[in-house]
């Protein structure tokens, strides 16, 4: 194949391919994409539940994602040749945080909450519970966290 029949291909491949501001043309982009209807986001690949596979961290910027309290964070997971919502966490705010404590064999997280009401903003833990992470950090089952709060996967 030639050089421009190369470059050809190239450009036909990536002509369908998503661009966003965040991250790579690949098939979570899409997914945030075309799924959630997501154009300005960030992001953070992790192993979440320890089966050497990547889940993903978006973290929403689009204005319909965001208000006074934080924005949206989804958590994906790879559904066979796709992928699917874990958690929609709302009224999130970065950093958010990987912890070092895992609740029903997925790692917990962290995220910041401020506004919305709440004046002195603090890290809330959210834990796995089988199914999904919890949708409200201001509310239980989250809860405010004493202390580290781990790696920051989505820094401020």
């Amino acid at each position: 194949m030639s050089v421009s029949a190369r470059m050809l291909a190239l450009a036909l491949a990536c002509a369908g391919a998503p661009s966003t501001t965040a991250a790579p043309a690949d098939s979570v982009s899409r997914f945030v994409t075309r799924a959630l209807h997501l154009q300005h986001y960030r992001r953070a690949d992790v192993d979440l539940n320890r089966d050497g596979r990547l889940e993903a961290l978006i973290y929403a910027t689009d204005a319909g994602q965001c208000g006074s309290g934080g924005c949206n964070l989804f958590v994906l997971a790879r559904a066979g040749g796709s992928w699917r919502v874990v958690s929609d966490v709302s009224v999130a705010r970065p950093p958010v945080s990987l912890l070092p404590t895992t609740t029903h064999g997925w790692r917990d997280l962290s995220v910041f909450v401020a506004g919305g009401g709440i004046v002195q903003g603090y890290a809330a833990r959210l834990r796995f519970d089988g199914r999904r992470y919890p949708g409200n950090p201001t509310v239980p089952p989250a809860v405010p966290l004493a202390g580290k709060t781990g790696r920051v996967l989505i820094a401020r």
